[in-house]
This record gives C-alpha cells, sequence and structure tokens, in this order.
C-alpha cells in the first residue's frame, strides 16, 4: 500500500522558484537561515535546507561565516563587488 504524500507539492515548488528567481535576478542579495525564513515564512530547518541545497547547487556559496551571495558559473561575467 503506498502511503500519501504529506507535502504540498506545488506550494514547495513555488517557493523553490521565487527563491532561485530573486538569487538569480539579483546579483547583489545576500541571505542567511535567518532572512531566508523570514523571507519566505518557512520553518528554520526548511530554511536551512533549502539553502544547503542552494550551495551544493553552486547557485550561492558563503562569503562569509553564515552568508551566502549568488555564486558565479562557468562563463559568467565576474562581479567585482
Amino acid at each position: 500500500m503506498r502511503e500519501a504524500e504529506r507535502r504540498d507539492i506545488s506550494t514547495r515548488a513555488a517557493v523553490v522558484q521565487r527563491v532561485i528567481n530573486g538569487v538569480v535576478q539579483n546579483p547583489s542579495v545576500t541571505l542567511t537561515v535567518e532572512t531566508l525564513q523570514k523571507w519566505l515564512n518557512v520553518p528554520m530547518e526548511a530554511a536551512q535546507r533549502i539553502l544547503e541545497r542552494l550551495a551544493s547547487s553552486g547557485l550561492v556559496r558563503e562569503v562569509q561565516k553564515g552568508v551566502w551571495a549568488r555564486g558565479t558559473w562557468p562563463g559568467a561575467q565576474r562581479d567585482w563587488y
């Protein structure tokens, strides 16, 4: 017997897309777990998981302890800030 999915997949996808768009479209954005949690109105643990996945994908990089900024991609123009 298959267990019912407890997560709202469409809402979850919308949250992830909102984060990706916010980071990609704003190269000067910086994130912490706390700011991400407040911005998305999600539990702290969810914000931590989102930030970890963004980092593992290369979309963000840690610029100082606990502070994350948009990463760079091969071939992309280098940011000078």
